[in-house]
């Protein structure tokens, strides 16, 4: 570019990028699309954590992968852990064993990032696949063989993962093998110990007995650090595996939350055959003594634990093609049951919605961070939610089930009335004649049935969130059933909503002991109702992504604060359209 030429706009994508990467950012904001880093041109961002920043990226030959940075300057530690994972992806090479590609650091002006480019795995998390309806158990025994492969392979390197679980094995859409990934927090007798407390980093659920001993045995202990073995990274696997078969984690939270470190250390998993009638009793064997309180009763390392299953999967007095999970009954969808729009109404309708639509001016958020440690390498996420009211497979228990609910408080009706009048004409805008007056039929207000009665809060759901929690009554938290902004969602009785970022109120220390937060993509389930044109809901139930589970008492509110949602167009018998960013809040009774 001569010297001459005008200054670029600094809103040009590629320009900007190419300003980063003699610039980099001082902040943690994405870097642009176009930024360049090792030859390669950034994209977007695959996923997020505390430690790092993965980019999918392309190389000027056109090859796409995973690029992971992680920030050199933010004290010694983290330094040192982002040049171990560097070298760890070194010793290791296996086809599931997620592939590095090469590393260096960035800018080479002064550097404050060092970045590792990945093999880019797409597909699913093992969880996500394993507990999909209709899986056979052939197929997820089979992935679980996979998993120990590769951990037969790290180990052999002098590698540990100490991070097995789900999130960190992803299924490849290509060839349906699963890779393990993320050697973020591995560690190798090469290098010095980086951990500052009692315990490597890892995730609770997956911890082994033994760690959880070491802790009570040396609580208070100046300098005291569990160092893990193979048998961390065994257990672990045994507890993937266990979830696979079942659905759920080996032991309950404890009632406080968290979890239940007096069970992990003295008492037995319940059978999976229990659970889940359909495991078999060889493969239900493996899975409890991978359980096993001490490393010495598990298997002697991950080339026996292959062996073991490469046997079993020879056995041919197992029903390798038995449905672990079978598919649940579908609801019928309400738009089935109405039939079709004929004629000039509906081409107007969907005429007048759509320029209603278009002239929003409203936009898509960008989706919630991918929990830490980060996935090294995830399959973009498409910006197309799931129906927001249909729960996960491990959102409700069979024994949780939520209260009915009852409308608290709320506006008046007239007002109600007025409201909802209008939004009904702005959705029927543009149409004349008998047209207009067949849209404005159409806009029918959801079936009301009676207000539930008064209803206590569920047992122990005050103590858990003032105490475990550290929530305050009447405190409020924005949730969303949907990370897709700028158009109603449809949401059914049966509620479930999304708790975007951590709810830290209260967590911490405290005169009073240490309080927990609900974690990133907390599940909050619970029941509607439409009573004179809004919707109000009752939240009885917390469920975090590792499957802890918390009593609650929350109510329905709009963003302004007011009790219950205002009806969106759109909404009709069996349907209800709401906004799909609302909030709830702490009370302690539903009246």
């Amino acid at each position: 570019m001569s010297t001459h030429s005008p200054s670029p706009s600094p809103e040009h994508p590629i320009l900007a990028g190419m300003a980063a990467a003699l610039n980099p950012p001082d902040d943690a904001s994405p870097l642009p699309v176009g930024t360049r880093i090792g030859g390669d041109v950034v994209e977007g961002v695959l996923g997020r954590g505390g430690f790092a920043t993965v980019y999918r990226v392309r190389s000027p030959s056109g090859y796409v992968s995973a690029l992971k940075l992680l920030p050199l300057d933010e004290g010694p530690e983290r330094a040192e852990r982002a040049w171990r994972e560097m070298s760890l992806g070194t010793r290791l090479s296996h086809p599931n064993l997620v592939r590095q590609l090469g590393a260096g650091q960035w800018p080479l002006k002064n550097p404050r990032y060092l970045w590792v480019k990945l093999e880019l795995v797409e597909g699913p998390t093992l969880d996500e696949w394993g507990l999909a309806p209709g899986r056979l158990l052939g197929e997820v025994m089979e992935r679980v063989l996979e998993v120990a492969r590769a951990l037969a392979v790290s180990h052999e390197a002098g590698v540990l993962h100490r991070d097995v679980k789900e999130a960190n094995i992803l299924v490849r859409q290509s060839t349906g093998q699963a890779v393990l990934v993320d050697f973020g927090v591995g560690y190798h007798p090469a290098y010095p110990t980086l951990t500052k407390g009692m315990f490597p980093p890892g995730t609770p659920a997956y911890r082994a007995p033994e760690a959880w001993a070491y802790g009570r045995a040396h609580a208070g202990e100046p300098g005291a650090h569990y160092r893990a073995g193979v048998g961390d990274d065994l257990y672990a696997v045994g507890v993937v595996l266990y979830r696979l078969l079942t659905g759920r984690f080996p032991f309950r939270p404890a009632e406080h939350g968290g979890e239940d470190v007096e069970a992990v250390l003295h008492r037995e998993p319940l059978p999976p055959h229990l659970v889940n009638p359909r495991v078999p009793l060889a493969v239900e064997a493996v899975c409890l003594r991978l359980l096993a309180k001490t490393p010495e009763a598990r298997y002697p390392g991950a080339v026996a634990l292959c062996t073991v299953l490469e046997e079993l999967r020879a056995r041919t007095d197992v029903d390798w093609k038995q449905v672990l999970h079978p598919e649940r009954r579908r609801p019928v969808k309400p738009w089935a049951r109405w039939g079709r729009v004929l004629g000039v109404v509906g081409v107007g309708l969907a005429a007048a919605l759509g320029a209603w639509w278009l002239g929003s001016g409203r936009e898509v958020a960008p989706g919630g961070h991918t929990p830490e440690p980060v996935r090294a390498v995830v399959t973009p996420r498409v910006e197309v939610p799931p129906p927001p009211a249909a729960a996960p497979p491990l959102a409700l228990r069979k024994d949780s089930a939520p209260v009915k609910q009852q409308q608290t408080s709320g506006p008046q009706p007239e007002a109600t009335s007025k409201r909802r009048g209008a939004a009904m004409r702005n959705a029927c805008l543009g149409l004349t004649g008998a047209a207009l007056q067949a849209c404005l039929g159409t806009q029918q207000v959801p079936s009301e049935r009676p207000a539930p009665p008064p209803q206590a809060c569920p047992t122990g759901a005050m103590e858990i969130m003032t105490g475990t929690l550290g929530l305050s009554l009447g405190e409020k938290k924005g949730v969303e059933w949907s990370d897709v902004r700028g158009r109603s969602v449809h949401v059914h009785e049966d509620a479930t909503l999304n708790v975007p970022g951590d709810w830290e109120a209260g967590a911490g220390w405290s005169g009073k002991g240490f309080k927990v937060a609900l974690p990133n993509n907390t599940r909050l389930s619970g029941k509607l109702y439409v009573k004179e044109g809004r919707v109000y809901g009752r939240f009885t139930e917390a469920r975090t992504p590792l499957g802890v589970v918390y009593p609650m008492c929350l109510e329905l509110t709009d963003t302004d604060g007011n009790v219950g949602l205002e009806l969106q167009p759109g909404s009709g018998p069996g349907k209800m359209m709401v906004d799909p960013v609302v909030r709830v809040r702490v009370v302690d009774r539903f009246p």
